[in-house]
């Protein structure tokens, strides 16, 4: 997994989950990580699960245990539990399917798929169990990168779409939204 750069407690920090990290948040919610996966993509998660993910991700990726506990213990009731819950499935989409870059190329059996046409960005934030205000929020290859957890996850398939039909979508929902 490359590590996550993400906006959380009021900067940029570095969220990664390392083999020992992952047997940690095993540990310290009693669910395998795969269970925990799916249920943080289908909006079934436990608080815990959000808690823990965020904590071991920012040890991962290089605070010490110490201070991840201190800013959790600062920081993560301040901020609505949705929030939360979507830094964690980032962090999740990150250590199962890795991280796409903006701007970067789709390759192989991914490049010939038909592009998936919501009709609404209401339908694309029920599949994704997000609020219409996060979905446009989200940059692109976020985007992707959750596209693609829920590939992995999911024995329904969500075809790619392009950025353009991405916009497309936001400015169809409110066009003033899209910048």
């Amino acid at each position: 997994m490359a590590a996550l750069l993400e906006e959380w407690a009021g900067k940029e920090r570095c969220f990664e989950l390392k083999f020992g990290d992952v047997l940690d948040l095993q540990e310290a919610t009693g669910c395998a990580i795969g269970q925990m996966f799916i249920r943080l993509v289908s909006g079934a998660f436990r608080i815990e699960d959000t808690y823990h993910t965020i904590r071991l991700a920012l040890v991962g990726g290089g605070m010490s245990a110490l201070d991840a506990k201190r800013l959790m213990q600062r920081h993560f009731d301040t901020r609505p539990q949705m929030e939360n819950a979507a830094l964690a499935g980032q962090i999740f989409n990150a250590l199962m399917v890795g991280i796409e870059e903006a701007g970067g190329e789709t390759e192989g059996a991914e490049a010939d798929v038909e592009p998936y046409k919501f009709s609404e960005v209401s339908q694309l934030c029920r599949v994704f169990n997000l609020s219409p205000i996060e979905m446009r929020q989200m940059r692109y290859s976020d985007f992707v990168n959750m596209v693609k957890g829920f590939n992995a996850a999911s024995e329904t398939k969500a075809p790619h779409i392009s950025e353009q039909e991405f916009l497309d979508i936001l400015e169809k929902h409110e066009p003033e939204a899209v910048t």
